[in-house]
């Protein structure tokens, strides 16, 4: 090829892409297929065969097209504009244990464009069947437009169509004047519950997160079927389903979630309440699992029959346990309780009330604070003997007293007391 034709060639490829021409033997670059994708709405179907959105129909246009029920897909079907249809031969062959399953898709039957595919030669559609008998299965098939070799590189995106349509044509009457059915573009922004604060975003990519009122944010994807958006979340698998009405989204139980769109941002949610310490809690499933927190940032945990201690932080809505000789665990602040990494809930344990003059009482931390603020044993002694006790007798407790300074008298006094 001379120099001249080869800058016709680039010229060409330019002026139809507005890009550089793909590199000879790799797969076309996203501008045949984006333009593709333009034309075309391709449906969400899930591994079930369930249209979890609905896109462009087609209408076949040709016999021969062999299809496999959902949700496999007989790939084998390719097609040469002028031509019929045919079976790629070594295709069959690997799929032969499946042909008694196969049917043929017939003129005028109608699919939903599952996919589009652009590759170096060919430009392959997927399709399902649709809109006939509810309670038919669908079937499934992938037909390859095939091209020689570079010809999509300086090929027109209405010159492919035209070779499509010989196949599928987009069947107007589905589509007609109906507007599509909201997607995850049409339905994504922030939407903002009033009566909690609370803060829900969906992304264009099928994705959300919602942003509770106490500063917990949970990750997962949405799905929408007709005017219904279900949100399923990433840490627990489950679902929760909203019904869609305009900027709106409905909960079942009649609240309503306000998408803002360009009105001003809500305020921040409230930062989570700080922890009450110190503060005893203890598993729901098991209450005799229990985590206290101390005023000095220490902890002692007893879970499964085993005790463990360290030191914990809190960090806006999230505790993190750094486990003396072991891993750091997390906790999530939710109201007065804890919610662990494996969703486990952990209960606040209510302190007994005290009745009036319970100033009297005296406990561990008074002790402390004597021995900090260096009174001798004797007025220690007196203390005890004169008082109200409630002392926490317990190995470790002990073992915190006489860390602090406590002398084995104050310590014999403090479990005599506490007897």
């Amino acid at each position: 090829m001379n120099r001249t034709r080869v800058l016709a060639a680039v010229a060409g490829c330019l002026a139809l892409s507005g890009m550089l021409p793909p590199i000879p033997g790799q797969t076309p670059s996203g501008g045949v297929e984006g333009q593709l994708r333009s034309q075309y709405q391709i449906a969400s179907v899930g591994s079930n065969g369930v249209v979890a959105r609905a896109g462009t129909v087609v209408a076949v246009q040709q016999d021969g097209i062999t299809a496999l029920p959902a949700p496999q897909e007989w790939p084998c079907n390719t097609y040469k504009q002028g031509g019929r249809i045919k079976q790629s031969t070594l295709c069959a062959v690997n799929y032969s244990p499946t042909k008694p399953n196969t049917r043929l898709l017939q003129v005028g039957e109608k699919a939903y464009l599952t996919a589009i595919q652009v590759k170096p030669s060919e430009v392959v559609f997927k399709v399902q069947t649709c809109c006939g008998d509810a309670s038919s299965a669908p079937f499934r098939a992938a037909v390859a437009f095939q091209f020689q070799k570079g010809y999509l590189d300086s090929m027109n995106v209405q010159q492919i169509r035209d070779t499509v349509n010989g196949i599928f044509a987009v069947d107007t009457s589905a589509t007609g004047d109906q507007p599509p059915p909201p997607g995850p573009t049409q339905l994504s922004g922030l939407y903002f519950l009033q009566q909690t604060g609370a803060q829900l975003q969906l992304n264009p990519d099928g994705s959300f997160s919602l942003h509770a009122a106490n500063g917990q944010v949970s990750p997962g994807h949405f799905t929408i079927n007709g005017d219904t958006l279900a949100l399923t979340y990433s840490a627990t698998g489950r679902s929760s389903v909203f019904r869609i009405q305009g900027d709106k989204i409905y909960a079942d139980t009649g609240l309503a979630w306000v998408r803002l769109g360009d009105s001003p941002q809500p305020p921040p949610p409230p930062p989570p309440p700080p922890l009450k310490l110190p503060s005893t809690y203890a598993k729901a499933q098991t209450p005799g699992d229990q985590l206290q927190l101390n005023n000095d940032h220490t902890f002692s945990l007893q879970e499964a029959g085993q005790t463990y201690g360290g030191t914990f932080t809190a960090n806006g809505a999230t505790v993190e346990l750094n486990i003396k000789d072991g891993p750091t665990s997390t906790a999530t602040i939710q109201g007065d309780n804890l919610t662990d990494s494996s969703g486990q809930s952990w209960v606040l344990q209510k302190q007994p009330s005290q009745a009036a003059g319970s100033a009297d009482v005296l406990q561990n931390q008074d002790i402390l604070k004597m021995v900090q603020a260096g009174f001798d044993d004797a007025t220690i002694l007196a203390k005890i003997g004169s008082s109200k006790c409630r002392f926490d007798t317990s190995t470790d407790a002990l073992i915190q007293l006489k860390k602090s300074g406590a002398s084995a008298a104050v310590l014999k006094a403090i479990v005599g007391a506490g007897k």
